[in-house]
């Protein structure tokens, strides 16, 4: 069964990285959350191999002209035609569908990769502009809804010996989430209770479910796609990093002295080398190995022992349902997509 170890997370922490060789020569290439940490080095990975198109995403038009000049000047080899920005902002569903339509309009007729790594971590309870918690928007229903509304693209996109990939960046802490869960079966409803600012958990807690719920989706979607998969779908730990996931916490001097020490502490890896675990998923040649998996380390793991048990995967498939339910209200072309390409099992 799925557990965190001390001694397995040292281990794994100490462990270098391989980067895959293989090419994305004629490929598209999305990378959500590009201007910064592990999408940047990522997008810097993938650049270097000469993609016919990446676009990597940032939160609004300035960081996405910084992140654009920063890929120009780190690859040199790639030509500045195939590297574009466009702005992508999690915590508002408009931006979300604003970015697909903008594909739709403007993009090219393949998505060969989509890599969802952009993420959130809030200390204190934060609702967006849609009246959800930000956490749960950012780091999985708005994740959810930009690789659904995505999806046509990336299954026209695959052939039998090349599949599309899609990659979600979780985390480690989806270990430790199954306390929050206790009762669930009991909820009216998964979603409107996690969000739910008397749900009585802390900011860390937050964001260890939210990537919980990555892996819970992963899991559904993988599952009602055929076999052998036009589209290799992947959650994805990049280890303990240092990341630039602490910037939401300037306000909190504190607090991020406290986290960059138990990061190093913690032998926390760079953010160069946990990208090489995203760029894994999106490129290695097993691919159908890694469908519907939880990885760390550029190796599959099993995922938290609550998604495996009776009840975790009647959670899952709940929170499947009620995913699609909210999602097909913000946009009616989810509920027509999961109609389409995801017949019910």
């Amino acid at each position: 069964m799925g557990k965190l170890s001390l001694w397995s997370f040292f281990s794994e922490q100490g462990r270098y990285l391989p980067l895959p060789r293989e090419s994305v020569d004629g490929k598209t290439v999305v990378i959500a959350g590009a201007n910064v940490g592990l999408g940047l080095e990522a997008s810097v990975h993938i650049a270097n191999k000469r993609p016919s198109l990446l676009i990597a995403t940032c939160r609004d038009a300035v960081k996405c002209d910084q992140t654009l000049e920063i890929l120009r000047e780190r690859c040199t080899r790639t030509q500045p035609a195939s590297l574009d920005s466009w702005p992508l902002e999690l915590s508002y569903f408009d931006s979300v569908r604003s970015f697909v339509d903008r594909f739709d309009a403007e993009g090219p007729q393949r998505l060969n990769i989509l890599l969802a790594n952009a993420g959130t971590f809030r200390p204190v309870y934060t609702r967006t502009q849609d009246d959800l918690e930000v956490m749960l928007q950012v780091n999985y229903l708005s994740i959810a809804l930009l690789s659904i509304l995505l999806l046509p693209h990336l299954l026209r996109s695959a052939t039998c010996d090349d599949p599309s990939r899609l990659v979600l960046v979780s985390s480690l802490g989806h270990y430790l989430v199954e306390p929050m869960l206790t009762g669930s079966r009991n909820w009216d409803h998964v979603l409107g209770a996690i969000s739910a600012e008397n749900f009585g958990v802390s900011g860390a807690s937050r964001y260890n479910l939210s990537k919980m719920l990555q892996v819970a989706f992963v899991r559904e979607l993988a599952s009602r796609l055929p076999s052998p998969t036009p589209l290799v779908i992947t959650a994805v730990d990049p280890g303990l990093c240092h990341s630039s996931l602490q910037r939401e916490l300037e306000k909190y001097c504190l607090l991020r002295i406290v986290l960059a020490f138990v990061k190093w502490l913690l032998c926390a890896r760079t953010s160069e080398m946990g990208s090489r675990n995203l760029v894994y998923a999106a490129l290695a040649t097993n691919a159908q190995d890694l469908h519907g998996k939880y990885m760390s380390s550029c190796e599959v793991v099993e995922e938290c022992d609550y998604l495996l048990s009776a009840e975790g995967k009647v959670f899952s498939e709940r929170l499947w349902w009620e995913t699609i339910e909210m999602l097909s209200k913000v946009d009616d072309r989810v509920s027509q997509i999961v109609s389409t390409y995801l017949p019910a099992r």
